[in-house]
């Protein structure tokens, strides 16, 4: 994700950071801030909630920033960060709120077997905002990085904490609940 052609790598702007230059860590944010606030958005479905939560989350970050290991790149490590705010924030507020903003409705993979039973995209749209709704955050966060960020299980293992493995399971179940739900939604 760092800029093509930029001389300053991620890894000397966070060693900057660490030492509390400002104007290291704001070219850390010149650099993500588009991929933290988009991945805020299609998790909290609210431009303004999402910018919130995207300054929220460079502001945890800068006060962490001395406890960033090198182990994992800075981009995961934010990520997570951008992850964690955002479902604090759905805690908070509610999961009453689709999760699947209209513009990127269409990136979202659904499963044929309820295709054929919606007419219009609006109905597919409500019914796969229903259908993650329904889910715990954690299965709700896997949804949305897999399908719509477009992430491995690997890498949603890296940004989450959790084992490949977990992700897998919990991915396979949200599917399942997802599965459950549209067939008593469409009486299949």
């Amino acid at each position: 994700m760092a800029i093509e052609n930029d001389p300053v790598s991620d890894q000397e702007l966070v060693a900057r950071a660490k030492r509390g230059d400002v104007k290291a860590f704001s070219l850390l944010v010149e650099r993500y801030q588009d991929m933290v606030y988009t991945l805020a958005c299609r998790t909290l479905s609210d431009p303004v909630r999402a910018e919130d939560m995207a300054q929220d989350a460079f502001v945890r970050a800068w006060k962490a920033i001395s406890s960033f290991k090198e182990k994992s790149q800075f981009s995961s490590w934010l990520y997570r960060i951008t992850v964690n705010v955002c479902y604090s924030e759905l805690r908070k507020r509610g999961r009453s709120e689709d999760l699947l903003p209209e513009e990127d409705f269409d990136a979202l993979k659904i499963p044929g077997w309820f295709k054929k039973s919606i007419e219009s995209n609006f109905e597919k749209r409500d019914l796969v905002n229903r259908l993650i709704n329904e889910l715990p955050p954690v299965y709700q966060g896997i949804v949305v990085l897999f399908y719509l960020e477009g992430l491995d299980c690997k890498e949603i293992s890296t940004i989450l904490g959790h084992p490949v493995g977990t992700v897998k399971a919990y991915l396979h179940r949200a599917r399942a609940r997802m599965r459950i739900v549209a067939e008593s939604l469409l009486n299949v």
